[in-house]
């Protein structure tokens, strides 16, 4: 008869056994490395006693030495995204005290950057930390900050890659940044080379740490950031090329773009951008348009309904390419839109505009000249998206008029401004955190000019934005925009003075994703009005203020597109125009939005 109580006794054995070992290779060292690690930082300081739980002692290179390696990376995660907020919070305190100041101004792209606060979190933490013998604090917190750029330069570089390279590449960053911490602690302390058994522990540690902070961030963000709910709609369903939707769409019409959790923003735009940079159209002079035969307007890229080579044309999925409309008649028809509008000049209220001019470029400059001598004389400020320097430039040049504008994206869409000889330029600044949200390709920057109207004197500042589209969805794209809107907010201050302008991608009629900027004291110029400002549906374009001197006129909006003889040719936004009073006692007034320029009685 088997000795049974012998084998019960064995399993016993080796059920305490493995929990012993796991107890010592897998989660002591989570342990030390992590909460234990944030105490003994504490008691250093307070004289009080450290704790240290038991690790097994593992042979380099052993399965004990990689999985004890491995477990404290996953341990140090939580004390690392810990002084990684941390430092944030002192950079944006910071950042809210120097608001205003050239030192401020200098330094405001840095204590906003997420990225360079967990390189100085890495780096404090490094400081704080009792160091082993052998090492100082110094080399603690030099190594550390080193390993933590390589994390955060190799995590930069990856974050076009597909999700499944992009998931592979953050362990072999970890690695590397993992020995660099090693190397860079050992040097820095005794100016010495580590042992090559503790550069491939660090290295192993590193390669998980990087694999769980950006896993937690993600995750944690997800939690946090929640959209706005959807709301009852009727009327007939209108989904448009870029996934925008009409603001008087029917319920589900969002499903009907992007079905629910199937949805890839990365992809999305990633693939967007290829056919934007594989179709992009050649301009003609205006004098050529005439003699253009259907199919060489299609050769050149837009879309004509009676060619017969339609074929050619690398359709999207989505939609199809913008007509071409004759310059002249463009012109001549804006012309009519514009013609009560009064002329901007060296007296009386600023007359601010905003319009996405949706892919400017040179040749497009140049092909609608005439109608941009209407529309841009009639504007001191004019707050711009979608524009590239060649086509501003030109635009400027042909107007008398300064220009400024941010970086553009692989797309050719930047953001900046076309200035009034009257107000001077007293500095720019490009706001890159809008455009680092999710590892999100081709999001813009914010971007911002620092004026002084020469007319009163007064000073006040300017910024443009146009944040992530509708494209995959609106709800799956809020959060985006959200956290744009907080990191506008923040990185403005509690001291900004002047307008926020641009196409924000949401319905600023009933939306919820700017909340960040009203909590923080921005008021949305004319909040109730839901005039649809671009082809597609929907108020997406407008003006928030805060702490100005005068006050603004509700926005007068030019839907060129409406016009037949325009079409979304011209762009597939409409013109915004508000008038800034320097009179305090000014009041806001309502606007009936002009129409004019459509006018269907001619049809």
């Amino acid at each position: 008869m088997p000795d049974i109580t012998h084998e019960i006794t064995t399993n016993t054995h080796k059920s305490e056994n493995a929990l012993l070992w796991a107890s010592h290779n897998v989660l002591d060292p989570a342990l030390n490395a992590g909460p234990l690690a944030i105490y003994n930082i504490a008691a250093d300081v307070t004289h009080l006693p450290e704790l240290h739980l038991a690790v097994d002692e593992a042979k380099p290179y052993s399965v004990n030495w990689f999985v004890q390696g491995l477990s404290g990376g996953v341990g140090a995660a939580a004390p690392f995204i810990l002084a990684g907020a941390g430092a944030g919070k002192v950079f944006r305190a910071a950042d809210g005290a120097l608001a205003g100041t050239k030192v401020g101004e200098a330094l405001s792209p840095l204590l906003t950057s997420t990225r360079a606060a967990n390189v100085a979190g890495a780096t404090m933490f490094g400081a704080l930390q009792k160091p082993e013998e052998g090492h100082t604090r110094l080399g603690n917190a030099v190594g550390m900050g080193l390993g933590f750029l390589v994390f955060d330069k190799g995590n930069m570089l990856s974050r076009d890659l597909p999700v499944a390279a992009k998931f592979a590449s953050y362990p072999l960053t970890g690695f590397v940044g993992g020995a660099v911490m090693s190397e860079g602690s050992q040097l820095f302390s005794n100016g010495k080379l580590a042992p090559v058994d503790k550069v491939l522990q660090s290295a192993v540690q590193g390669m998980t740490l990087n694999s769980v902070i950006p896993l937690a961030h993600e995750g944690f963000k997800r939690v946090s950031t929640k959209s706005a709910p959807a709301t009852e709609q009727s009327g007939s369903i209108d989904v448009r090329a870029n996934g925008i939707i009409a603001s008087d769409s029917a319920p589900g019409a969002a499903e009907k773009v992007t079905p629910a959790g199937t949805m890839d923003l990365h992809a999305l735009s990633t693939s967007y951008s290829d056919w934007i940079r594989d179709n992009k159209p050649s301009y003609p002079t205006a004098e050529e348009f005439a003699k253009l035969t259907p199919e060489e307007i299609v050769q050149r890229g837009f879309y004509h309904p009676d060619a017969t080579n339609l074929d050619q044309l690398s359709v999207f999925k989505e939609g199809k390419p913008r007509p071409l409309p004759d310059a002249k008649v463009v012109a001549s028809e804006v012309g009519k839109s514009v013609q009560g509008m009064p002329m901007a000049d060296a007296k009386g209220d600023l007359i601010l505009g905003e319009w996405n001019m949706e892919f400017l470029t040179g040749d497009k400059a140049a092909y609608f000249t005439d109608t941009y001598k209407q529309i841009v004389p009639r504007h001191h400020l004019m707050f711009v998206e979608e524009a590239n320097a060649d086509g501003l430039a030109k635009i400027a040049k042909d107007n008398g008029y300064n220009f400024e504008i941010s970086r553009d994206n692989s797309r050719g869409q930047a953001v900046g401004f076309l200035v009034h000889p009257r107000l001077k330029v007293l500095g720019t600044s490009t706001y890159e955190e809008i455009a680092n949200v999710d590892n999100i390709p081709d999001l813009r920057p914010a971007f911002r000019v620092d004026l002084q109207d020469t007319a009163t004197g007064e000073k006040f500042s300017a910024v443009t934005v146009h944040l992530k589209s509708m494209r995959g969805g609106p709800e799956a794209t809020a959060p985006v925009r959200t956290e744009q809107a907080q990191r506008l907010a923040n990185v403005l201050g509690p001291n900004f003075s002047g307008v926020i302008a641009g196409d924000w991608n949401t319905f600023l009629d009933k939306s919820t994703e700017l909340k960040p900027l009203t909590d923080a004291g921005f008021k949305v110029l004319n909040p109730t009005d839901a005039t649809s400002t671009q082809s597609m549906g929907g108020r997406l374009d407008g003006f928030l203020y805060k702490n100005l001197q005068g006050t603004m006129s509700n926005p007068e909006v030019r839907p060129f597109f409406k016009n037949p003889l325009i079409t979304r040719g011209l762009s597939d936004h409409g013109l915004l125009t508000t008038h800034l009073s320097s009179n305090p006692i000014a009041s806001v007034h309502t606007f009936v939005p002009n129409f004019v320029g459509f006018d269907p009685s001619r049809n």
